[in-house]
């Protein structure tokens, strides 16, 4: 195979952060290059140095040979590289063709548009990734599958020559994963170089031809997939050896119930929904995407009121008008989109972390001193063990897993009873992964009750006592002890399908 795109010595300094340290990287013609790393390793620096998006401090970007000392967005278009990001940036409003041929049809430049060739073009594009979408459906109206295919078909369309894939099945149900996988093998098979970047090592082992690792801005090597196992891969990722084993927390399990669910429904949503959760337990929810497992958590947080059944803390009645009704009682949500829903992006991380507990902390004049924000702010860093120079960074600048430790650490400042998080791990490497999953076991061991909704199996049955099955709006199942397995739960699973 013909080498394509090369990297040499490429580096890039932010402030306080070496985010790329003297990078070589090589990828060929029909290669498959899975750039693997922790969140905070630079890839997606790498990234926005490829597509012109980040200027490098040093280094060159050779393309068949030609030199570059940095791309513009307008040559990596024009060189042949297409990104999708994990926000897709499709047009929701747009049809499917409209999306695939937008720029064909900016190219023409003319006053009317043929839309018999437009719908020519996203056909074709589709054909090529063996792939069938609506083409007159507005994008917006279909899953996320959908929208993910639309974005590749619309690089064919645009002579790609190398595609470059950020985290691309982060959002993507199980069934679609596969469909994806399918279509890069299919994008190879033309010629195509694709450059794909995901946390879930198991995808990446799937359609790899070669392995680059990064850590802490410095490329720890090239592999092929027969040189590694996902258990060292991680070690080459985090420099820490990856846990697999299941171990979830021990519990009384004739304790009282911390919380009780009865009959809990809310049309069109879920419906009968009755389960305990005992202190020091976690349980989790399995299912598809729409299944309802996200409604259930936000009634339980007072942002989804049901229209019938009971809710009980401690043995007690309780209905919860808002957030701050279950907060005051105890019960904290954290959301799968940390981004809108979880973070005040461009605060300072002291500033979200303290966010939870301003009522707390006023004094007699209703005001809250930056003292006393930094000190929590401080504290729950280095319980959570949050990366980063100072609290006084914005959230923004930190890497996708610490993130997330931000969010854990503003809802753990409130001294929860009761943790909720709606698929915590999301997007972040196999370290932060571990580094959850343990201050998850922490607090069973402190006595609080966790309910952990996820699309990831291996993540729920390595951290839960139990594991509810929700189909449909309703509990189709409950696994435990030597039922609760992969095998089990993704058999049922496909069941569904």
């Amino acid at each position: 195979m013909a080498e394509l795109l090369r990297l040499e010595g490429l580096s890039k300094r932010y402030i306080g952060t070496q985010a790329l340290d003297g990078v070589d990287l090589a990828i060929a013609a029909g290669e498959v290059l899975c750039l693997a790393g922790a969140n905070g390793s630079g890839k997606s620096t790498l990234m926005k140095c490829i597509a012109g998006a980040e200027a490098p401090d040093s280094g060159k970007i050779i393309w068949e040979g030609r030199a570059f000392n940095r791309l513009k967005p307008a040559d990596s278009m024009r060189l042949g590289i297409e990104i999708i990001y994990q926000d897709l940036s499709v047009f929701s409003d747009l049809s499917v063709a409209e999306n695939i041929a937008f720029h064909v049809i900016q190219a023409r430049h003319r006053a009317w548009v043929d839309w018999g060739a437009v719908r020519k073009v996203a056909a074709e594009a589709l054909r090529e990734l063996g792939a069938s979408l609506p083409l007159d459906a507005r994008l917006g109206d279909l899953p996320i599958g959908a929208r993910q295919t639309a974005a590749i078909a619309r690089a064919l369309t645009q002579d790609c020559r190398l595609l470059v894939m950020d985290e691309p099945t982060t959002a993507l149900p199980s069934r679609d994963v596969a469909r994806l996988l399918d279509m890069v093998r299919r994008l190879k098979m033309k010629g195509i170089a694709v450059l794909f970047v995901s946390h879930k090592l198991d995808e990446l082992f799937a359609v790899a031809d070669r392995f680059a690792v990064l850590r802490d801005g410095r490329k720890i090597g090239d592999y092929a997939p027969a040189e590694l196992t996902i258990e060292r891969l991680g070690l080459l990722m985090t420099g820490i050896a990856v846990k697999g084993e299941k171990a979830p927390v021990e519990f009384d399990v004739t304790a009282k119930p911390l919380l009780s669910v009865e009959g809990l429904s809310r049309g069109g949503q879920y419906h009968d929904i009755s389960f305990a959760l005992r202190p020091g337990e976690i349980i989790g929810f399995a299912g598809l995407t729409g299944a309802g497992r996200t409604e259930i958590a936000l009634s339980l947080f007072g942002l989804n009121p049901p229209d019938a059944g009971r809710l009980a803390l401690d043995g007690r009645e309780v209905r919860f008008g808002s957030p701050l009704e279950a907060v005051k009682a105890g019960i904290v949500l954290v959301s799968e989109d940390r981004h809108s829903q979880g973070l005040f992006a461009r605060r300072a991380i002291r500033t979200n972390i303290a966010s939870s507990v301003y009522e707390r902390q006023k004094d007699r004049f209703g005001l809250v001193f930056g003292g006393a924000e930094r000190r929590i702010a401080e504290r729950w860093v280095e319980r959570v063990r949050v990366k980063t120079p100072s609290v006084d960074e914005p959230a923004q600048s930190l890497s996708g897993g610490n993130q997330q430790k931000v969010v854990l650490a503003k809802w753990l400042a409130t001294d929860p009873r009761i943790l909720i998080l709606d698929n915590p791990t999301v997007g972040i490497d196999v370290g932060s992964k571990m580094e959850i999953h343990d201050i998850m076991r922490e607090l069973a061991r402190q006595g609080r009750g966790v309910i952990v909704i996820s699309d990831d199996l291996d993540e729920l049955v390595i951290s839960c006592n139990r594991v509810f099955l929700i189909e449909a709006g309703a509990i189709a199942g409950e696994f435990s002890g030597p039922d609760l397995t992969v095998e089990r739960l993704s058999g049922r699973l496909r069941q569904v399908v």
